[in-house]
């Protein structure tokens, strides 16, 4: 397993069980950074998964990097601009019949929670 982080504050010759209370962070702020260095394992454990997916893939299906790149852009195109996102559309209550935007997993208006899809 990888640690990602450091040795978040401890060393440098401090005696670890004397807190330094000059340099104390609030509980939200210290809970702000935990919650970062989660998000930003996570983003490089999937891009190193999607590398290997694509390796994979180009090996055994002969793909070019191009052939990526175009589906990549055509993904993008989706949702109507090439941003580099992918932005569902609008989406109906099935409760209250109002459209929503797709950026949210509930409706705006009554409340009502949607189903997340399992991709995009």
């Amino acid at each position: 397993m990888v640690f990602v982080g450091g040795m978040g504050g401890l060393g440098g010759g401090m005696d670890v069980g004397q807190p330094n209370l000059s340099s104390a962070k609030p509980r939200g702020v210290l809970e702000l950074e935990m919650r970062v260095r989660d998000l930003e394992h996570h983003v490089a454990r999937l891009s190193l998964l999607n590398q290997a997916l694509w390796e994979v893939l180009r090996e055994e299906l002969r793909l070019r990097d191009e052939d990526i790149e175009q589906r990549a852009h055509e993904v993008d195109l989706r949702d109507g601009k090439a941003d580099g996102e992918m932005n569902g559309g609008p989406v109906r209550c099935p409760s209250c019949n109002r459209v929503s935007s797709g950026k949210h997993y509930k409706c705006l208006y009554c409340g009502q929670l949607f189903e997340k899809p399992l991709f995009g």
